[in-house]
């Protein structure tokens, strides 16, 4: 399967590398995947000890869109959190860490998360936002390895649903919406390399952590890990 611009970001200049990070941030925030992440979030901060702040991780941080609103969410609550945003991607880290230099609940550092190097029960929890269609299968099982090794309560994956509608969905995005060329590019091939839940549901298995998937609309999966 031909491969997404953003696995590449040599190929994309910093303003066009930012351009389309955020048009994959409006997406996810207006068209159900970030009510989906924070649903299942929100409920292990529920579980999360009262005497600290509480430690989480953010594999495949991106601009650390969802950290930035997680701290915003956190403020309101009066809960305070500990964010680390990792990514593999040097250029998408700078663009990261100058975007929440004023933040100082958050720190950006690099990592990947087939091979995070935080010991184990480092943090109380971990999530990895619109990133698991970005690794084969046997990358996808070691993510899912490593955020239950290092997340004391539980984590949560989400992604895209691979379906025809989701895909012709993304098409029309495409043509209309979308300005950057990477999006162009990236969007639909996200949701043709997307796991379906049943294939999501096998990767736990074959990761042999505790968990399971919840599917959300609109054509969204979140493999939720817990003790």
């Amino acid at each position: 399967m031909d491969k997404e611009l953003l696995d590449d970001v040599t190929a994309v200049d910093d303003a066009e590398l930012a351009r389309s990070l955020k048009e994959v941030w409006h997406v996810n925030r207006y068209m159900g995947g970030n009510p989906a992440l924070f649903r299942h979030i929100r409920q292990f901060m529920r579980q999360a000890p009262k005497h600290r702040a509480v430690r989480v991780l953010d594999v495949a941080t991106g601009l650390a869109d969802v950290s930035l609103a997680l701290t915003e969410w956190s403020r309101r609550q009066v809960i305070p959190v500990e964010i680390t945003g990792v990514d593999i991607h040097p250029r998408i880290l700078r663009l990261a860490a100058e975007r929440t230099a004023h933040v100082e609940s958050i720190r950006i550092e690099h990592g990947d998360g087939r091979a995070l190097a935080y010991p184990d029960g480092a943090f109380d929890i971990g999530f990895c936002n619109l990133a698991l269609h970005h690794f084969v299968e046997d990358d996808a099982v070691l993510v899912l390895q490593e955020l239950s090794r290092v997340c004391r309560l539980g984590w949560v994956v989400t992604d895209l649903e691979r379906h025809p509608a989701a895909y012709a969905a993304a098409k029309l995005l495409a043509k209309l919406v979308w300005r950057s060329p990477v999006t162009r590019h990236d969007g639909p091939l996200s949701v043709r390399r997307a796991f379906t839940a049943g294939e999501a549901a096998q990767l736990i298995a074959r990761a042999n952590v505790k968990g399971n998937v919840k599917r959300h609309f609109p054509f969204r999966l979140a493999l939720v890990g817990h003790e």
